[in-house]
Parts: structure tokens; C-alpha cells; sequence
């Protein structure tokens, strides 16, 4: 992969993501909610909407419905993990080293990351051609201001291109290492972002002018999903148990093998561990469904509180 310089004159996750966009669809059609100023009484009421009712209530209503509509399953994992992340999660940054990782850490990004600087550089080239030149009659302030733009427009484009050469390089490099933990290491991570990459070509993400995301809360739920996806493949966690609840009824659990055939696990691990595991699912399974509970009864009784509103 090259790119000429221009001339001086670019399995958890996916359920997430099928409950995120409809939501995103429909929130696009929420009706906005005001307030109006009564000014016989000197008090703000919450504005109606053509239905006669309240907007602040309509949209509490749908974001309570969003909550119901995540806790429809709980899954409980019990995982032995080598690194525990110390930073906090923050969806906005995460999604920005997401973008950058995806974009130069995988063969499809490279190549989607090339095509761009390909473009611009021909674009670049046209708009060389047809700058004004520079005579002994002095330039119009006009005049002068296209070529700047022009200018920073090139030192833009000749950072990126710069990035993309040392990130092709440092891919390559590592795509032929020798070394074969180096190797698996790499296959491991560009395995994780393509895979990544594929969840979010399935939502439409809005940025703003900077190029951040403009995240919402079923967002940032996702996002959360997509970053302990991540911590979990690249750290090489490995879940011993799982545990699904779905309130149709069912109910799903599953078990590493090596728990259960000691002999054939290259852990070699050791029966107390073994049991240990064992407890510590049972009482997380135990202390999240206690929780889980104790949310569905909070969101049902707001329901019921809401009933006397409803429209007439």
C-alpha cells in the first residue's frame, strides 16, 4: 500500500446493536418538549403536544421504556483476567482511540484510509492547476485567501499521509514478525477491531464538527459493551462460566470444560480453584438477580405511577 505525495501547490455487542437501532430511529421522531410561561398564574407549565399530553411526560415515558426494554435479559460472567484496566471509561474517548485503532491497526482500515488519501491527492492536484497566479499585478484579497486554504489544506492532507506511511509500515512489520508470540498478538488485535468494526458499520453514529461522536445513553451503553469486548480479547480473558436469564423463561448456562475434564486443560488447575470458581458464579449469579429484580420492580411501579397520567 503507497500513496503519493500531492504537488505542493485524508456475540454480546452484536445483540446490542440489534436493540440500539430501532430505538435510534424512533428517538429521531421524538417530539421536542417546552415550556410555556402562563402569565395570569406567574408559573411554567410543561408544554402539550398535539395529543394533548405533556411533553416532558412523553419523553419520560420513552426513556423508561428504553431501560425496559435492556433488562429484558441479565448474563452473568465469571472470567480469570490478567490486567484489569485502571483508566475510566469514557465513551466519547473510547470511540475516538476505537476510530484511529480500526482505521490503522486493521488490513480493511489501511486500505479504506489509502483510498481517502488517494482521493485527496487528485483532488489536491486539480485544485493546484487552478490557483491564481501570481503576476506582477498584486494578488486580490480574494485570490489570497484561496491559496491559504489551499496551503493548509496540504499540510493537512501531508500529516495524514504521514501517519498512514508509519502506520502501514509498523502493520506490515508486525504482519511478517518472526516472533511468534508478536505474531498471534497481532492477529489477536486486528481480529478484535475487524470484528468491532463490523458491529458499528451496523449503526449510523453522529458526529459533530470536531469528528466526535455525539454519544446518547443507549449509545454509551453500547459503547461500554464494545470496550469490554475489547479489554477482554486483547488481555486474553477467558470466561469459565456464563449464566443467561431472559424473562420468557429461559435459562442458559455454560461451563469451560476444563472445570469439569481437569486432564485436558493446559492451566493445570487445581480442584480448589476449581470450586472456587464454582462459588463465586453462584453468588454472582445470586447477588445480580436480586438487583435485576429490584430494577424490574422500580420500573414496573413507575409505570404504575404514571397511569393516572395517561391520555384521556
Amino acid at each position: 500500500m503507497q500513496v503519493d505525495r500531492a504537488t505542493s501547490q485524508n456475540r454480546n455487542a452484536e445483540d446490542a446493536a440489534n436493540q440500539i437501532m430501532p430505538r435510534r430511529e424512533k428517538s429521531d421522531h421524538k417530539p421536542a418538549s417546552d415550556l410555556s410561561t402562563t402569565s395570569q398564574a406567574n408559573q411554567v407549565k410543561p408544554a402539550k403536544d398535539n395529543d394533548g399530553k405533556s411533553g416532558s411526560l412523553k419523553n419520560f415515558r420513552e426513556t423508561l421504556k428504553d431501560v425496559l426494554e435492556e433488562i429484558t435479559s441479565l448474563e452473568i460472567n465469571t472470567m480469570i483476567v490478567g490486567n484489569i484496566p485502571m483508566h475510566k471509561f469514557d465513551a466519547k474517548d473510547f470511540y475516538r482511540e476505537l476510530d484511529k485503532n480500526i482505521k490503522y491497526k486493521t488490513e480493511e482500515g489501511l486500505q479504506r484510509v489509502k483510498e481517502s488519501l488517494l482521493e485527496r491527492s487528485t483532488q489536491l492536484k486539480q485544485k493546484g492547476f487552478s490557483l491564481p497566479q501570481q503576476t506582477a499585478t498584486p494578488l486580490l484579497p480574494k485570490e489570497v485567501a484561496i491559496i491559504e486554504e489551499y496551503r493548509l489544506e496540504l499540510t493537512r492532507y501531508n500529516q495524514d499521509l504521514e501517519i498512514y506511511k508509519e502506520a502501514e509500515f509498523i502493520f506490515n512489520e508486525r504482519k511478517s514478525s518472526l516472533d511468534e508470540s508478536k505474531k498471534t498478538k497481532f492477529l489477536l488485535e486486528e481480529s478484535c477491531y475487524t470484528e468491532i468494526s463490523r458491529q458499528l458499520m451496523k449503526l449510523n453514529i453522529p458526529k459533530n464538527a470536531d469528528g466526535d461522536a455525539i454519544v446518547d445513553a443507549p449509545m454509551i451503553r453500547y459503547f461500554r459493551k464494545l470496550w469490554e469486548l475489547e479489554q477482554s480479547v486483547l488481555n486474553g480473558d477467558r470466561i469459565y462460566a456464563q449464566t443467561k436469564f431472559s424473562l420468557d423463561g429461559d435459562l442458559t448456562n455454560r461451563f469451560i470444560e476444563d472445570l469439569f475434564i481437569p486432564s485436558k486443560s493446559k492451566l493445570d488447575l487445581d480442584p480448589k480453584m476449581i470450586q472456587l470458581i464454582f462459588d463465586l458464579h453462584r453468588q454472582g449469579v445470586e447477588n445480580a438477580q436480586r438487583q435485576w429484580s429490584g430494577l424490574i420492580d422500580t420500573c414496573v411501579n413507575l409505570v404504575k405511577s404514571l397511569i393516572p397520567f395517561r391520555a384521556k
